[in-house]
């Protein structure tokens, strides 16, 4: 149970340590004379660009949104942890996902929603856990498509960790 805390506590600290509008699409534009421009929106979620991809080993019985892009992968023994950003909203995808997780043999833990602006969900299976944390994009331009930030704890359980 306290690891559980400390997941949900790390998966809702991490998002608000970076700069706000720089990993998620948003630029900021000077002219020549040093005055700001207006920020042109984002593309879409499917249309960004990301260096990062999943790890190999990433299981395939762990849902994630239709379309994404990865923003941060945090790599530990026994233990991932992936921020997303993905198109849609929040309501909507945790469903999804619960439906996802369900439906592949995993137990779910915990559901948490607060409004339709987050949502925290929490599964295990055969010693594994996964923790979703979902959070309404909120950022610094106002674009389109604000989309949804998905962090995602995945964990190994006592069989990796003893490795």
């Amino acid at each position: 149970m306290v690891r559980l805390c400390l997941a949900l506590l790390l998966v809702v600290v991490l998002p608000g340590c970076r700069p706000p509008g720089d990993a998620l699409g948003t630029t900021i534009r000077f002219d020549a004379r040093g005055d700001r421009v207006a920020a042109t929106p984002a593309p879409p979620v499917a249309q960004r660009t990301t260096s990062l991809a999943l790890p190999a080993d990433f299981p395939s019985d762990v849902h994630l949104p239709a379309r994404y892009a990865i923003d941060t992968l945090t790599e530990m023994p026994g233990t991932q942890i992936i921020s997303l950003l993905a198109e849609g909203e929040v309501v909507a995808l945790s469903q999804d996902t619960r439906r996802a997780m369900e439906h592949d043999g995993w137990q779910r833990r915990l559901a948490t929603h607060h409004g339709g602006d987050s949502a925290v969900l929490a599964f295990e299976k055969d010693g594994r856990s996964a923790l979703f944390a979902f959070d309404r994009n909120q950022p610094a331009q106002p674009s389109e498509d604000a989309g949804v930030i998905v962090n995602l704890q995945l964990q190994d359980g006592a069989a990796r960790l003893q490795r």
